[in-house]
């Protein structure tokens, strides 16, 4: 999960990672994208329709923040809760939006997506959960691991 600020004191975190993500439009604007400079693709990106994850959502939160910190003022036409329709939406030309890199492994659309590249780029932080009272699962418990690797 993306966490919130503070998690609950029932819970503990028992692996922590990066995801990043990457911005994704419909491979049919990739000549326009080629032709301009820095400077002028933000301005192009803001009169695309944009399909931004939830901002009731931590990720979404997360997005807009960084985005207002990096100048973009962006207003979504679209606000959904999974990366899955909205990849498939942008791989139709319906707009474009920032996904998490992993999401796209799922995806053999290299001819309908493409990756237009952001600096810096946005990540979150997805963490595993599990209730501070119960025994970690034998595949979960880090000491198990290591002793798996060195068997």
């Amino acid at each position: 999960m993306c966490p919130p600020p503070r998690l609950p004191k029932t819970v503990r975190i028992t692996h922590k990672f990066e995801d990043a993500f990457t911005l994704i439009a419909s491979r049919t604007v990739e000549s326009q994208i080629r032709e301009l400079s820095k400077k002028r693709l933000l301005g192009w990106l803001q009169k695309l329709n944009w399909l931004l994850f939830d901002e009731r959502s931590n990720t979404g939160q997360q997005l807009r923040f960084w985005m207002c910190q990096q100048g973009w003022r962006i207003e979504p036409t679209m606000q959904l809760d999974n990366f899955d329709l909205i990849i498939n939406l942008v791989a139709i030309g319906m707009g474009v939006s920032f996904v998490p890199i992993r999401a796209l492994a799922l995806y053999n659309q290299r001819r309908t997506l493409i990756r237009i590249p952001v600096a810096p780029r946005f990540t979150r932080d997805l963490v595993v959960v599990i209730r501070k009272h119960r025994k970690i699962p034998e595949h979960l418990n880090p000491i198990h691991r290591q002793c798996a690797l060195l068997n």
